[in-house]
């Protein structure tokens, strides 16, 4: 099957729907797919950039559009793109605001579908609209009813062959506007098999000062945070709460900040904590993102507890057989379903040692080759 993946952005490691398109379009690449991929509104770019990017050995060819074209020339490149693929399937990854600064992308309503004509389509709705969470404010509210009117306008319009979405509550969500989807889960977006040379490894230890955790683990209880930390109740105690598990069990407790973190800032909580040790990676390659992540002993994870299985962070780190960690302020947390998932809530010290002592025997939570095959089945559709 010659597939199409269109997204708004491929910058790596800085959109994350265009980290999993390009990851998904490389293992649909190795079940023997011919796959491209091109991005409609891409903010981190200012010209057209024909390309190829990849992932495990595997190159995937690329058109990247820019934002800043205008809406024509932005559709004229994919309407010559298209034509030279000519691809059986398009599959359109969409999230609002990749598309349109308010969510709100009205050019596909007319001429999207003109473009790609008969040929059948897909798309994964990998977010709805805003306002859902119970604490939206009411401009957010308001912004997202507009863009449920619009996306039910917009299914009407493009008349996808196939849904998918990432949860359940989506799927639910979409039903009400008269749609069926099926539920393909998210899967991580950092390789599991990239992992660099000791070399690499061994520079960025000593840059940032990990080589004692790295040559003595057991001297370590080590928490992991990746990507974006989100404002989050009872982080510190979280925090609090894993020094004195890390004391209590006779180990040193190290936070390791891995890539560009952005939100709040961890240093600002730990810094009245006594015997904490933060390393900050800064900006890595896959294979090292994915060597720091090996070397946590817990995972931490700062979105809310019902959106786990949409969270791409929290999802790497149970692909690698990790324990997460969530506040204890969360009120969605259910014991019963997460731990089986190795998501644990901290609530004392002990809760941050019951996840310390199952790292190492929870099931890696490996997704991508289902959900590979899940849109290997599209041609049937």
């Amino acid at each position: 099957m010659k597939i199409l993946f269109i997204c708004s952005s491929l910058e790596q490691g800085k959109d994350g729907v265009g980290d999993y398109t390009r990851r998904l379009a490389v293992e649909m690449i190795r079940n023997g797919h011919q796959v491209a991929a091109l991005t409609l509104n891409d903010k981190h770019i200012t010209k057209e950039d024909d390309t190829s990017q990849g992932a495990d050995g595997i190159t995937l060819r690329v058109l990247r559009i820019p934002s800043i074209y205008t809406v024509e020339q932005r559709y004229s490149k994919l309407s010559v793109f298209f034509n030279d693929f000519n691809p059986d399937l398009v599959s359109l990854q969409y999230s609002g605001f990749g598309f349109h600064k308010y969510g709100l992308p009205f050019d596909m309503l007319t001429r999207f579908r003109s473009v790609i004509g008969k040929t059948k389509l897909h798309i994964m709705f990998h977010e709805l609209w805003c306002g859902m969470a119970a604490s939206a404010g009411i401009k957010e509210r308001i912004l997202g009813k507009l863009q449920e009117l619009f996306l039910k306008l917009l299914l009407t319009k493009l008349k996808p062959d196939s849904v998918f979405t990432s949860i359940q509550y989506y799927a639910d969500c979409l039903k009400q506007l008269g749609i069926y989807s099926s539920v393909v889960p998210i899967f991580g977006t950092i390789s599991l098999d990239e992992f660099g040379s000791e070399a690499e490894l061994s520079e960025l230890a000593d840059r940032i000062g990990l080589s004692d955790a790295l040559n003595s683990p057991s001297n370590w209880l080590i928490l992991g945070f990746f990507g974006t930390v989100y404002p989050c109740m009872g982080l510190d105690a979280l925090i609090q709460n894993a020094a004195t598990a890390a004391t209590q069990i006779n180990k040193k407790l190290g936070i390791l900040l891995i890539g560009h973190n952005r939100g709040q800032d961890i240093n600002a909580l730990v810094q009245n904590m006594d015997n904490v040790t933060v390393w900050k990676t800064g900006l890595l390659n896959e294979a090292m993102i994915n060597q720091m992540m090996r070397t946590a002993d817990i995972g931490v994870v700062t979105s809310a507890v019902d959106g786990l299985n949409k969270s791409t962070t929290a999802i790497a780190w149970m692909e690698r057989g990790i324990p997460v960690i969530v506040s204890g302020e969360d009120q969605a947390y259910s014991k019963e379903q997460m731990q089986l998932l190795g998501v644990y809530q901290i609530k004392t010290e002990t809760d941050v040692k019951d996840a310390f002592n199952n790292k190492g025997s929870l099931m890696p939570a490996g997704r991508i080759a289902y959900v590979a095959d899940e849109y290997g089945k599209l041609d049937k559709v």
